[in-house]
């Protein structure tokens, strides 16, 4: 007997995926994220470098997309997670803010209920008691603060306060980080340079890097480039175990979907589940990908899924399928369709550009192409 809504399990972290998740969001409540948790740009960084943890940035990004905004009380908690502090103001100015938040009296508690209201007033007050001084709170994220404050909370675990939000804002889906461990990304690019550090290759703080990528890896932090083992979450396992259909989804090539699949322990566990594997590549500019052909994407894609076990892992145990559009797609590289063929895999394509979408993957086209993958028996 089939079943009524499909688990589907997405590796991602940052934006892209947010209107995606959104749309399954309405009609699938069993599509699961697993998250990266390496950024150590922004807001994450100053927290990173207070609490010395992982980022939760984008877990909060794909929580706020879930969220069930049609209900008043909850679109009235996500304001309140989705604002940040002002980017010019005086430290106590900022400080004031956060103590009006942790007693209550700020405008954005306006609404909610007394219980609510503790949940999130207890956090703010022990965020404040944690970071006295240390912490800079310039366009800090009022949910990266309530999660971090959750961490500390829970004896630095992160897997409670995201439930916890996740129940706060009804959540139509799962998230769960990719990892329990606290790391760093760096890459190494083809003139020989070592950037550790997300923030350092991704073009978004930095100019964009000049050379291809040619490697990356899991570090100690943005001052130790040196590789360090990272391992999955088994609540991260656990999804894997249990999914009816996993995907690599367009996003950040490698700061998002192969950071999310990097920890050990991943790649081992979607090669034991025999349900299909899908990779969706970027459409339009992605600052990571430069030198990259979408053949090459599959390689370096292959090579982090099989590096638990590269002897015994095949190609065919961790990727089925590619999902492209050849005729409105606007990719860095033209796909090449023969080219694609030597690899053990099924290339769709599809209609997945939109006229409303610029030229980019439209989720309305998208997510119903995915249900239908996902109800196929291999």
């Amino acid at each position: 007997m089939s079943k009524e809504h499909p688990e589907i399990v997405f590796f991602s972290g940052g934006t892209a995926l947010n209107g995606l998740a959104a749309e399954l969001a309405k009609v699938n409540p069993k599509c699961a994220y697993i998250i990266t948790t390496f950024d150590s740009g922004g807001s994450s960084a100053a927290l990173r470098e207070v609490f010395d943890m992982p980022a939760v940035g984008d877990v909060r990004n794909r929580l706020l997309a879930l969220a069930d905004k049609e209900n008043p009380d909850k679109a009235n908690i996500v304001e309140l997670l989705a604002t940040r502090l002002p980017r010019y103001a005086d430290k106590t100015a900022l400080y004031g803010q956060l103590s009006h938040l942790a007693n209550g009296s700020h405008s954005l508690m306006d609404g909610f209920s007394e219980i609510v209201r503790k949940i999130l007033s207890d956090r703010f007050a022990l965020f404040i008691e944690l970071a006295g001084d240390n912490f800079d709170p310039v366009n800090a994220s009022l949910g990266n603060i309530v999660l971090a404050a959750g961490f500390m909370a829970h004896q630095r675990i992160l897997a409670p306060p995201i439930a916890q939000l996740s129940r706060l804002i009804g959540a139509r889906g799962i998230v769960r980080a990719s990892t329990v461990d606290n790391g760093h990304l760096a890459v190494r690019l083809e003139n020989g340079e070592i950037l550790a550090g997300q923030h350092q290759f991704t073009g978004k703080e930095t100019d964009p890097i000049s050379s291809p990528i040619d490697g990356m890896w899991i570090c100690s932090g943005v001052d130790d480039p040196w590789p360090r083992p990272v391992h999955g979450s088994s609540l991260a396992i656990n999804l894997v175990n249990n999914a009816d259909m996993i995907v690599y989804p367009m996003g950040s090539f490698y700061s998002s979907m192969l950071a999310a699949i990097s920890p050990q322990g991943l790649g081992n566990a979607i090669s034991l589940n025999p349900c299909p594997k899908v990779f969706i590549p970027n459409m339009g500019f992605d600052p990571e990908l430069i030198g990259h052909s979408i053949n090459l994407q599959v390689e370096r894609l292959l090579e982090v899924l099989r590096m638990d076990n590269s002897a015994y892992i095949g190609s065919e145990a961790v990727l089925n399928y590619i999902l492209i559009d050849s005729e409105n797609g606007t990719y860095q590289e033209e796909p090449d369709l023969a080219a694609l063929e030597k690899f053990p895999l099924k290339v769709i394509d599809r209609t997945l550009v939109s006229d409303e979408s610029d030229g980019l993957i439209d989720p309305q086209l998208l997510a119903p192409i995915l249900l239908e993958l996902a109800s196929v028996k291999n």
